[in-house]
């Protein structure tokens, strides 16, 4: 009976996801400061006006970061990532609002003249996946 009454409480409870997703981030300009990486499910987060599902600072080496997110969910995702080179914990611009620091999106769709978008960045989580995301920073001074 007590073999039964285990088996039904572990169907209904949902196991904790399995996927992987990492962020290999290159073209650092120098190993100042931390890199930010920011995981984001939908449009309204991903524009700045939210918050990240998760979010990690991991500091540059060689001119590279690897960042890596697990036990994330099944589900649609993009990535953010910023050189915040100063440590001065925000994203810097200059009086035109054009960067000043490097910047990045998971699949490196990076408009000139505006920020990149949840939509033209995403991808998708599959169940019991490991995602590997390659992000090439772009810095514009």
């Amino acid at each position: 009976m007590g073999l039964l009454i285990y088996l039904l409480l572990a169907g209904a409870i949902k196991t904790q996801a399995q996927n992987k997703i990492i962020v290999e981030v290159s073209n650092f300009e120098n190993n100042k400061g931390v890199c930010v990486v920011g995981l984001y499910n939908n449009n309204i987060a991903f524009s700045g006006k939210g918050e990240p599902v998760k979010k990690l600072l991991i500091t540059p080496v060689n001119n590279s970061a690897t960042a890596v997110f697990d036990n994330v969910e099944e589900g649609t995702y993009a990535v953010s990532v910023i050189h915040d080179a100063n440590k001065n914990n925000k994203f810097d611009t200059n009086f035109l609002g054009i960067p000043t620091e490097g910047y990045g999106a998971s699949k490196n769709k990076l408009p000139f003249a505006s920020a990149p978008k949840f939509e033209a960045n995403k991808f998708i989580v599959a169940p019991n996946s490991t995602s590997t995301v390659n992000i090439k920073l772009r810095y514009l001074f």
